[in-house]
């Protein structure tokens, strides 16, 4: 019978109490949600929708009253030794020829003292997991050396542009299967197909496409931002 309780403090369709009431509370954390390496180490997830994590229950949990967030997805930059925050990042991996890369990063005047040209910078593609804080399986999709430094000050704002030229290390050829594919063309037999970004696959790589066809990947394109992450894989030739 619907809201026989007094003051309709039974939820509809809401599965009865426990017995004997609540018997602990938890300690709720909340993750932020589309936040790009804002955290000192960039530790929460490009794109994440956030989340809660279970952290504590005074009297110890009875059972599992929340799922934890056991991982999350994150894009990392790093550039020599230092990992610094970026709000978004495009990158173009090629086969042959010079690669390119360019992140965004905000609150630029603490990264500033700490750059140097020529050195080496990346994009990783990894996990962290927020209860034992670490990372784990970071795979590099992006990389060149550090070429050119562009600031841009606001009145509470103060931004960097990173960006450079290189020829992409040769990788292991792969076959992936693409995921989540957005759109496809074909020019005079030559495939490029947009889909969700695959940390493993790299140009030289064969990528399966939604419809069957294997190609040999000759590019890769990154679009990644607060709110989209996309890649576009260009067929060799």
């Amino acid at each position: 019978m619907l809201n026989t309780d007094p003051l309709n403090s039974g939820a509809l369709g809401a599965a009865l109490p426990p017995a004997g009431g609540i018997e602990c509370i938890p300690i709720v954390k909340r993750l932020p949600g589309s936040a790009i390496n804002s955290s000192p180490l960039g530790s929460w997830a490009l794109n994440a929708s956030g989340g809660t994590l279970v952290i504590g229950c005074d009297d110890g949990p009875q059972g599992e009253l929340f799922d934890p967030l056991e991982r999350v997805e994150v894009y990392l930059l790093q550039i020599g030794e230092l990992r610094a925050p970026m709000s978004s990042f495009q990158a173009t991996m090629r086969l042959t020829g010079k690669s390119f890369l360019q992140a965004i990063v905000p609150a630029g005047d603490a990264v500033l003292p700490a750059l140097e040209y020529g050195a080496p910078m990346q994009v990783q593609l990894g996990y962290y997991y927020p209860s034992v804080d670490e990372f784990s399986d970071l795979e590099t999709i992006a990389q060149a050396p550090l070429q050119q430094i562009r600031s841009d000050e606001g009145a509470t704002r103060y931004t960097l542009t990173l960006s450079g030229y290189g020829v992409l290390p040769k990788a292991d050829p792969r076959q992936r299967e693409l995921r989540d594919i957005q759109t496809r063309s074909i020019n005079q037999g030559v495939r490029r197909i947009r889909c969700s970004v695959d940390m493993l696959l790299r140009p030289g790589s064969y990528a399966i496409d939604g419809d069957g066809a294997t190609i040999e990947v000759g590019q890769v394109q990154y679009f990644v931002n607060a709110s989209s992450a996309a890649m576009e894989v260009y067929e060799n030739g």
